[in-house]
């Protein structure tokens, strides 16, 4: 075969309905992954007291996930760009319920800590893969549309994380909790090697030829980190994913309790958060097309920002419903941050958009490290009432969404 003939088949997109197949699959993948890492939250308290765990201790647990998250990205990438989305997803989904069942089993901190790094690894390769799938079985105008729809799941992953654990807890414990969420791995890895093809999402026709070239990513890095849109998104990622990593991850449930609100209630809150990232997910897409990134995302910070403010500030007589609304207000305005990938690869070659978008999710995963941890020291140190605590050590949220609203005003805007 010719390398016309090579390169026109490489071009052809496989039929529709294979395609929404194998994207429906690894996003279901992606889903399940959201799960089990935010059912952390609600079953933190039971856990950390079987096995005395403090509070500073439980964050590191939580953080452990996202610094293997951002240490597996770029090897994740170089994987799926050598071997392809197909073989490698089935192994992602059985390393996802391997992992919830080593921490179902642990006994210590450490233990622990590789269940929740062990995790973080598997879920590093989902994103790339379903962009690797999207730009293989899509036409190039709908790649945004469908990782805007895939970023839903985050939202989505987060509800069904904290309410099912929840309620799973409540009937049981928190071990059998994450037994019963290890077992979806093996039908979801069965689902992932059936509707995944190995003909249209297997290794690329030039895979071995250019393997050298994909590994050397320096100078690549390098490169992109010279571009002013780059270095932006960057920042206003840390900011936006680094709140919604580190607030939704764990802080934002330790806030609502302190609160005086009941764990059912806290849980209802946290839960409000999720709901406003997956409704707020498609929404700001559709407003940042419209109207530019940079307007959508200065309009959605100030609304966060204050949101933020009187939730932490405000004494909570208010009724429920209304503390569920603004915390799921806060929840839809972190959600733009999709936008960052926007303004990241506006001014780059199509070949170059899958760096720099790996580039930006890595600086909001580091940036969600700092943000679980910080907190986590700041309560600590504190010797106050357990509700100026968590206000305190929620504090450096309000300052790090007012840090992304100044380098948000330096975006061109476009």
């Amino acid at each position: 075969m010719s390398l016309n003939k090579q390169d026109s088949l490489r071009q052809t997109l496989p039929a529709k309905k294979i395609g929404l197949l194998a994207f429906s699959g690894a996003t279901f993948l992606f889903f399940y992954q959201q799960t089990i890492e935010n059912s952390y939250a609600p079953l933190r308290a039971e856990f950390a007291q079987d096995l005395d765990l403090s509070t500073l201790q439980t964050a590191f647990i939580s953080t452990a996930f996202l610094i293997a998250f951002a240490i597996a990205q770029i090897p994740s990438g170089l994987l799926l760009d050598r071997f392809g989305p197909a073989r490698l997803l089935p192994v992602v989904a059985i390393t996802t319920g391997f992992a919830a069942a080593m921490l179902s089993k642990c006994d210590g901190l450490a233990g622990a800590i590789a269940a929740r790094a062990l995790l973080g690894v598997a879920s590093a390769f989902v994103c790339p893969a379903i962009a690797a799938i999207t730009r293989r079985a899509m036409p190039l105008h709908l790649f945004a549309l469908f990782m805007g729809a895939a970023d839903m799941v985050i939202g989505l992953g987060g509800v069904t994380g904290i309410w099912g654990a929840n309620e799973l807890q409540a009937a049981t414990n928190w071990r059998v909790a994450l037994q019963i969420a290890a077992i979806v791995a093996l039908p979801t890895a069965l689902i992932l090697y059936f509707y995944v093809p190995q003909k249209w999402f297997g290794a690329g026709p030039h895979s071995k030829s250019h393997a050298c070239k994909r590994i050397s990513a320096i100078d690549s890095v390098k490169d992109l980190l010279t571009r002013a849109d780059v270095r932006v998104a960057c920042m206003i990622y840390a900011g936006v994913c680094g709140t919604l990593c580190g607030f939704g991850g764990m802080w934002n449930m330790q806030l609502a309790e302190s609160w005086e609100w009941k764990e059912a209630q806290a849980v209802l809150i946290a839960t409000s958060f999720f709901v406003g990232i997956a409704i707020g997910s498609p929404f700001t897409g559709w407003i940042g097309g419209k109207f530019g990134s940079r307007a959508t995302l200065l309009v959605c910070m100030w609304v966060t920002l204050i949101a933020f403010l009187f939730w932490l500030l405000v004494p909570s007589d208010w009724p429920l419903w209304f503390d569920a609304m603004n915390v799921g207000l806060i929840g839809a305005g972190l959600s733009s941050m999709v936008l960052a990938f926007e303004i990241a690869g506006r001014s780059l070659p199509p070949e170059r958009v899958a760096s720099a978008i790996a580039l930006v999710n890595l600086a909001g995963i580091l940036a969600g490290v700092l943000l679980e941890l910080i907190p986590g020291f700041i309560s600590q140190l504190m010797n106050a009432p357990p509700l100026r605590e968590m206000q305190m050590a929620n504090g450096v949220f309000a300052v790090v969404l007012a840090f992304t609203i100044w380098v948000t005003r330096k975006v061109d805007p476009r």
